[in-house]
């Protein structure tokens, strides 16, 4: 592990020479983030212990995160790590997004790779409504139930990662989607994967990732223990509050067509 300052502050990362380019792991809150960061790191020579939080804390007083030169003079400063005056590294600490990756601008194929991950806005929700209702702080508005935060337009810390209004979270949650699928086909080194894909075939759909990547797997794709995931509030929903969601979703998702097809396919 190596210790370095960017800018006279002194993060704690891990350098490898076995990789060429840093990995970013972004996604909408609760989307299964840590998910995908646990499992790469504990198959690839990538790793999320520790990980780099790309949000305004750390980072705030270095990186003006609505700049593109800004982001990119930092993404580039990870790839080239001197060690003892004479080794280059590049950091092999995953980094953590949860901003939309249009700020990594045109020439993010060149600045690290991307996984992108999506999930069910049925699941995305209730955990993020769960997880509003942790803090002590108003990361975002801490209401009854998760429909009620779908409908409700953005507030609190939480609003930190746009880069423009919406009308409710719901919208927030689809154009963070969208987003990713347009820049995804701008550069080979972006791959979106579902949720429910690590889910169902765990192994197969990590070994595509890191295919399409060209991460290099040293040993064989394990599930993380899910005591490594973090969770909100201990909060309860009713079989009636639930059919209210999904009724919500179901007409709410029509809205935005060029979603991936498999999440629309959800609420057909």
């Amino acid at each position: 592990m190596v210790n370095f300052k960017i800018n006279g502050t002194s993060f704690e990362l891990s350098g490898s020479e076995k990789v060429n380019l840093p990995l970013m792991v972004c996604s909408h809150e609760r989307s299964g983030t840590h998910f995908v960061m646990n499992s790469i790191s504990k198959c690839t020579e990538y790793t999320a212990n520790p990980f780099l939080n790309f949000d305004y804390s750390p980072l705030g007083s270095l990186i003006n995160f609505f700049s593109e030169e800004s982001i990119r003079i930092f993404l580039n400063s990870l790839k080239n790590i001197k060690y003892n005056d004479s080794i280059n590294y590049c950091t092999n600490s995953i980094i953590k997004s949860h901003f939309p990756l249009t700020l990594l601008g045109n020439d993010a194929k060149n600045l690290c790779k991307v996984i992108y991950i999506y999930r069910n806005p049925e699941e995305v929700f209730i955990s993020y409504w769960k997880f509003l209702h942790r803090w002590d702080w108003f990361e975002g508005p801490k209401l009854k139930s998760p429909l009620e935060l779908m409908k409700i337009n953005p507030k609190g810390q939480s609003q930190r990662y746009q880069i423009e209004n919406y009308k409710n979270y719901f919208a927030r949650w689809a154009s963070h989607i969208l987003i990713a699928k347009k820049e995804q086909k701008n550069s080979k080194n972006i791959v979106m994967v579902n949720y429910s894909d690590l889910e169902n075939n765990f192994r197969k759909t990590i070994e595509n990732i890191c295919n399409k990547l060209e991460i290099n797997i040293i040993s064989t794709p394990s599930k993380p223990n899910k005591e490594e995931y973090i969770y909100g509030k201990d909060l309860k929903l009713s079989y009636e509050e639930k059919q209210l969601m999904k009724s919500f979703i179901r007409e709410e998702i029509q809205k935005f067509p060029a979603l991936p097809n498999d999440l629309k396919a959800l609420f057909n």
